[in-house]
């Protein structure tokens, strides 16, 4: 049986595949344009803005943050040229979260289609960085700004065959360029969040190059009605799943997970992990934690990793003045000396949160204390651990309805309950362990998405 049949589900209305059918034949035609008029009017308008606001704001961090200095000339579009000849795919993610997320659709294009030369590309310097340590054998570049002629010089040197954007990445500028290149670009594992839906129905007159981008695989029928409510051709959004499932580690070399776990539990006490953190929650989670011991009469090891690595020196710096004795875990990861009996452990790293994951009793997930919108809880759900998070998870909606639903996670409501949800897992093992087993069980439930991306790429590939 063709693949074509398992994605039949995901496809809309209008859009069939039958056994005689090549998925390639179900490639939705491009949707109608707006008026030229419409189209110079409102691009010109978007770089007014860009250039007002946009631009500028990253001239600035390039000039105070030494860290997007790096690639500087690629941000013009002086991106490396390819010397291979062969066909280019260029996918591209914002940061460290769409990088990762992109990781099984990139192992699937070499598997099936080796012929094909993959460029990765990142917006932020965490994201390159991520996407270099995953991918050494690919070429990683960094995202042009979105003016002038600067997406078009890095089109023209890069000259894909197909652009794949991770998530939602409308960037009126490039997808102009790429449409007068007859560059076809598609958006995968696409979401919409409220808040940025709400922003593109307010811009929405200034915004028609949504159909610029050829084929929408969107993570739920939730993100693919708020596409069709700012008018997106519906032949053209399908429901493909979210690959973020595909991706996460179901388990860590049991060599690294045991060591990580001496080191950080000698004597057995239960280690705490908060990944993801932002802002102030790293000085509540240290206070919540430290109650829960005092009041239990036992011994807790947290870790706390900023969601931004680089917040890490402040993150310590707070929680010294605020008595506690910290230890950074890139100055100890080569040598491992013993903690002190007290001793918070900080991970200013990146690409090591999994794990810590693995070594963990408890997970607690950042971003969901403060109005966040919460960060990726799948990472410990799939490790098969207790996951706590708070009450501000808007972003990962779907992730923790699934969650909930399965009792594979527990919501808080807030700092008070933080305390008690603490105390009572610490308390009962059998509780952590079965909340881990659902949690590790809906992940295996919900694979499959990458599979069903690539089958409907096939004719943008081909």
């Amino acid at each position: 049986m063709r693949f074509g049949h398992q994605v039949q589900e995901v496809l809309p209305p209008g859009v069939r595949l039958s056994a005689n059918t090549p998925v390639a034949d179900a490639l939705p035609p491009r949707a109608a344009p707006p008026s030229k008029l419409a189209l110079y009017a409102s691009l010109f308008a978007y770089q007014v803005v860009y250039a007002a606001a946009f631009l500028g704001f990253l001239l600035w961090r390039m000039l105070f943050d030494g860290r997007y200095r790096r690639g500087f000339l690629q941000r013009f579009g002086l991106v490396p040229r390819s010397a291979s000849g062969a066909k280019v795919v260029w996918i591209h993610g914002v940061s460290v979260g769409e990088v990762k997320a992109a990781g099984s659709l990139i192992r699937k294009l070499h598997e099936e289609l080796p012929e094909l030369e993959l460029l990765i590309s990142a917006t932020t310097p965490t994201g390159y960085a991520l996407a270099r340590d995953l991918h050494p054998e690919l070429r990683v570049i960094y995202y042009p700004f979105d003016f002038g002629p600067f997406p078009s010089i890095a089109l023209r040197r890069v000259a894909p065959s197909c652009v794949l954007l991770m998530e939602l990445e409308v960037w009126p500028n490039f997808l102009h360029c790429a449409a007068n290149r007859g560059v076809p670009v598609a958006v995968i594992n696409g979401r919409i969040s409220e808040q940025s839906f709400r922003g593109y129905r307010l811009a929405r007159a200034f915004m028609p190059q949504f159909h610029l981008i050829r084929l929408y695989c969107m993570q739920d029928e939730v993100y693919r009605q708020r596409l069709l409510d700012l008018r997106v051709d519906p032949a053209c959004a399908l429901v493909t799943g979210n690959m973020k499932y595909d991706n996460v580690r179901r388990s860590v070399a049991d060599g690294d997970r045991e060591r990580l776990r001496d080191w950080l539990s000698p004597d057995g006490r239960p280690v705490l992990v908060c990944g993801s953190t932002h802002g102030g929650e790293e000085g509540w989670l240290a206070a919540a934690a430290t109650d829960v011991a005092r009041n239990l009469g036992t011994k807790i090891r947290t870790v706390l990793a900023p969601r931004h690595p680089e917040r890490a020196p402040g993150v310590r710096d707070a929680l010294h003045s605020s008595g506690y004795t910290c230890a950074m875990w890139s100055q100890q990861m080569r040598r491992t000396t013993p903690l002190r009996d007290d001793e918070l452990v900080i991970v200013d790293t990146i690409g090591h949160l999994e794990r810590f994951y693995s070594a963990c009793d408890v997970a607690f997930i950042g971003g969901s204390l403060e109005p966040r919108g919460g960060q990726n809880m799948m990472e410990a759900a799939a490790l098969g651990k207790a996951v706590v998070f708070g009450p501000h998870v808007s972003n990962f909606r779907k992730d923790v309805q699934l969650l909930l639903e399965s009792d594979a996670a527990c919501q808080i409501e807030g700092l008070a309950d933080l305390r008690v949800r603490l105390r009572a897992l610490f308390q009962d093992a059998d509780t952590r362990r079965q909340l881990g087993e659902r949690a590790a069980a809906l992940i295996e439930r919900n694979q499959g998405s990458t599979n069903r991306t690539f089958e409907v790429l096939r004719p943008l590939l081909d």
